[in-house]
Order: C-alpha cells, then structure tokens, then sequence
C-alpha cells in the first residue's frame, strides 16, 4: 500500500475496535505517517520505541508498600495519563521497533497493546493504539532482508491487522512540495529518477530511503545559507544515498543551477513573455511538473479569475502528456482548486486540446 492507502487502512482498523501493525522498511516513512494520522485526527502522540526498551521497563519496577507489591509506572504512560486529565481529546499510543526488542519485551507489550493493562496499570478508553516493525525474512517479499529482529509467535501475530507499506514516490513528491518542505533540487531530482527514493546496491552499504533524502534536504537548505565548499556537501550526500547516488544528485545540481522563472512572477507578467514560452518550452517535464506544482499552491492564495487563467497558460505550453498528469492530480487531489479552474475558458480549451476535442 502507499501512504494515503495505508492512513485510510490504519483509521478504519481503529474505527473497527482492532489494532494495526504497519510493516515497512527502514526509513519509508512510517513515524511520518503515524504523526500525520494524529495531526490530521486531531491526536495527542505518544510514541513508545520498543527497541530501547529493557525487561521489566514498560511493567515497572515492583514496590512493596505496607505489605502490598505496586509496580512504578512508566514515564510514557504517566504522559498518557497527564495529557488525558487535563484534555478533552484522545491519544495515540504508537509502539514503535515492535520486532526489535527481546521476547520479555515483547510480552510486556502484548499486554498493553492487546490487553490493555500491564502489571495494575489499565489504558484510558480514550487510547488508541498503533504499531510497526520492520519486514522479517520469513515475509515472501523479504526473502533477501537481513533485519536483526525477533518474530512474534502466531498467537501475537494473529492479534494484529497487517498493513504492508511501500514507498510511492509520486506521493512522496507531492508531500516534499507540501507538508514535508523538501528542498526543491531534492523533489527535482527524485521527479527526475523515481527509482532512487529507495535504492540499494550490493556495492555500497549505504542504502537510500525516504528518510535519508529528508536529511539531505536539510542539509541542502543550511548548505545554500553558510560558504562551505561543495566537497562537503558532496559528503554529507554520500554519507547519505551512498557513493553513486551521492555523485549524481551533485551532477544534477551543478545542470539545474538556473532555476526557471518562479510562480510569483508567473501571475504577477501581465503577458507571457516569448523569453518565458521559450524556458517553458525547453524545460524537462520534471522541471514542469515541479513548477506547476509550486502553481498551484501558490493559485491556492490567489482563487481568482485572472490567476486561473494564467495558470492554465502556462499549464497549455507544457506537452499534452504531462498537461494530462497535472489535470488528473488536480482532479483527484486538489478539490479546493479543481472548481475554479473549470471556470476558466483558457482551462477547459487547454483540456479539449489533450483529447483531441472541439
């Protein structure tokens, strides 16, 4: 499943009073996805790494007071409580690395997760609960992982909806140019080679994921503001995405250090110029598709006439299969912008055009 596939899945296994487990690969996103669910659901997170636990920590240390045994309870739950005695709303437990800890671990988890309660300690009803791990090598498609993890047996298995999550990186894009504020080079050059969001290579130990791109965006966006050399940055990549990735995202850079001409001065032109149809005109479509996304937000401030009309344009110079690919995007994904454009003659004859209509 990709990202908005597995969000769906995640609330409807919690609407249905059952627990989800997300299996996903090192660095896919999985964390993201839990803190966009709670952001989006309106969600207090609390997020529990199961690798970093030890036996008898999640339980708690055993008391004896007046003759009767108590057992501490752990700093994660304590927050859980705090947070609940003084909102309204509703938590999200989120157990994280549930394969990554030792089977004593695994036990104490069980309880909470499935039981609920753990050595006295009862969860709120108010908390929902959510879990993910790593794919192990007895999945079908992970023959070739060599994850260090510990299996669950069937019977804790069988408590858990299984949601396996891929990386799509035509939505991982879409959330760079949005909500993840990827450095633009990154969301290019990714549009450019979608095949190196996640890539390994039995050369390099290094493997690149999401998340490893997230860093190198970082670093790009401190890299642009200070004077270091570009061998630095080139480290910092390779330390990254690896040796071969590394040496062509600084390629791609040192090709893509014209930028094309920015949105804000797109709508602002009282006419497009013959100097602008002619950028339009010899940019790569990965080029195009990242300025007519940075459009569209910037449309999203500006919902009117004249800026529609300007968009669709440019939108029209671009070629018919990637004019195509934006109008469904706009469609499917933008329903408070897609209205507006269908106002638009210079939209809609952009539209017939692409299918050859009159």
């Amino acid at each position: 499943m990709n990202y908005k596939e597995t969000i769906d899945a995640v609330e409807l296994s919690l609407l249905s009073s059952a627990v989800p487990l997300v299996i996903g690969e090192s660095g896919i996103g999985k964390t993201s996805l839990m803190k966009d669910f709670a952001r989006s659901h309106e969600l207090y997170l609390v997020n529990i790494d199961a690798n970093l636990l030890k036996e008898g920590e999640i339980g708690g240390l055993p008391m004896v007071v007046g003759g009767k045994t108590y057992y501490a309870t752990h700093h994660k739950l304590n927050e859980i409580d705090a947070w609940l005695e003084n909102n309204p709303g509703k938590v999200l437990l989120f157990i994280d690395e549930i394969n990554r800890c030792d089977h004593s671990v695994q036990q104490e988890l069980m309880n909470l997760i499935l039981n609920r309660e753990i050595n006295g300690y009862k969860l709120s009803k108010r908390v929902l609960v959510t879990a993910a791990m790593n794919p192990t090598s007895k999945m079908d498609d992970y023959r070739e992982t060599d994850y260090q993890v510990v299996d669950m047996d069937p019977a804790q298995e069988d408590r858990f909806i299984w949601l396996y999550m891929d990386s799509d990186p035509k939505e991982w894009i879409r959330w760079g140019m949005e909500e993840g504020d990827i450095a633009e080079p990154v969301v290019q050059f990714i549009s450019n080679f979608r095949e190196y969001l996640n890539y390994s290579s039995e050369e390099e130990y290094i493997k690149a994921t999401p998340r490893s791109w997230e860093r190198v965006s970082r670093a790009l966006k401190v890299f642009e503001t200070r004077s270091y050399e570009e061998k630095t940055l080139y480290h910092l990549v390779k330390g990254n995405v690896g040796t071969k990735l590394a040496q062509e995202f600084m390629t791609f850079l040192e090709d893509n250090k014209n930028p094309l001409i920015s949105p804000e001065d797109l709508y602002e032109m009282n006419v497009l110029t013959q100097f602008v149809r002619d950028e339009i005109a010899e940019a790569s479509h990965s080029r195009l598709y990242i300025l007519a996304k940075n459009m569209v937000m910037k449309l999203r401030e500006r919902l009117h006439q004249a800026s529609c009309d300007r968009f669709s344009e440019v939108l029209n110079l671009m070629p018919k299969d990637l004019r195509i690919s934006v109008m469904k995007e706009l469609k499917s994904d933008y329903g408070d912008v897609y209205p507006h454009l269908l106002e638009s003659d210079v939209f809609i004859e952009g539209f017939f055009d692409c299918y050859g209509r009159s």
